[in-house]
């Protein structure tokens, strides 16, 4: 019984710290954008400006509040026979994200009119989610790549990074991930997503290089 306990609390323990890692970054720039802003006098020309500025760490924090709704809620398996997403234009909207961004290339054309299981905001969340793990864990200024690989019962998302690769310890947290005991707050939310549309997240190693594979199902 003991033992049982203390690995719940290492992984609340985790847990939390990996929440206060995601949400100490927006916070931190909404605060430092406001105490700038209130340093002296400014015109509303300048407010607006600001305004501007936090707005994108505030949605973060808000993205990040509906993540961990979704984590404290039950499954929603019961939606796997009746949602359908159009994988095209899940991607379109996350090739429309990382346009400006440069570090990612996305084979999006491949994805035809496929469809697949599940809703589409969430999905687009959860690879997004993934991706931006990827980004922030590639040796160097690699490209993170994103191609679809489509098959009669599933479609498969594979995403490296050339030419450097990752670093090891972005292997360590999805090994953690999909083991079902992940720290990685956004991890663990793309793996909700995905396993309730009856999809997984999994990292491949068997080609020499280590490559996340996100598999969707075909909805029939």
């Amino acid at each position: 019984m003991s033992d049982a306990h203390d690995t719940a609390g290492a992984d609340i323990d985790l847990f939390a710290a990996a929440i206060a890692h995601e949400i100490r970054t927006p916070l931190s720039a909404v605060a430092g954008e406001i105490e700038v802003a209130l340093r002296r006098d400014r015109s509303a020309e300048e407010y607006r400006e600001v305004l501007r500025r936090i707005a994108a760490p505030v949605s973060e924090l808000v993205a990040i509040s509906g993540d961990l709704s979704l984590l404290s809620g039950p499954p929603h398996r019961s939606n796997r026979t009746v949602a359908s997403a159009r994988l095209d234009l899940i991607l379109a909207r996350i090739v429309s994200r990382y346009r400006e961004n440069g570090t990612v290339r996305i084979d999006a054309d491949a994805a035809g009119l496929v469809r697949v299981a599940g809703d589409e905001l969430r999905l687009g969340r959860a690879i997004t989610l993934v991706i931006d793990h990827a980004i922030r864990h590639r040796r160097g200024h690699a490209i993170v790549s994103l191609r679809v690989v489509a098959a009669p019962t599933d479609v498969r998302l594979v995403i490296h990074a050339h030419p450097s690769g990752f670093w090891p310890h972005a292997w360590e947290s999805l090994r953690r991930v999909t083991s079902g005991a992940g720290d990685s707050l956004r991890l663990r939310t793309a793996r909700r997503i995905l396993d309730d549309a009856g999809g997984a997240v999994v990292l491949a190693t068997g080609s020499g290089a280590d490559v996340i594979h996100i598999e969707l199902r075909r909805h029939a």
